[in-house]
């Protein structure tokens, strides 16, 4: 089963709710301790085995304008990161068209607005 869990922020504490589960609060004063504890407070509250396999979703209280920009920054370097993986993925390929129809590296450099060295590299990669 998937949990929602509500993240709040309150003084040094984070806080954790689980509304599906009766009972189900937790806080710590880092996020990283705070998601092993709402782990342990699900397994505790629906008595599950201690291996069991948890899954939830992590809902913020935005009311905190700070933690609400920090959050939507932190999506926004994530969906970087994927695009720039994108982008790596598509360039490797065009790197091995080119080279394979015979464009020199230079051309292809100039053709991708990137160094003949680093078109080298991936085209040997």
């Amino acid at each position: 089963m998937s949990y929602t869990v509500l993240i709040s922020r309150e003084g040094d504490a984070w806080l954790a709710d689980v509304p599906e589960v009766a009972g189900a609060h937790t806080y710590a004063r880092s996020i990283d301790v705070l998601l092993k504890s709402i782990r342990e407070v699900i397994v505790l509250m629906e008595d599950l085995p201690d291996e069991a396999n948890v899954d939830f979703a992590l809902e913020f209280d935005f009311s905190d304008e700070l933690v609400e920009r920090a959050f939507r920054l932190g999506q926004a370097r994530a969906e970087l990161a994927a695009r720039e993986a994108q982008i790596a993925e598509q360039t490797s390929a065009v790197v091995s068209e080119l080279v394979h129809k015979g464009f020199t590296v230079r051309d292809a450099a100039r053709l991708l607005d990137m160094t003949p060295g680093r078109i080298s590299q991936i085209a040997n990669s």
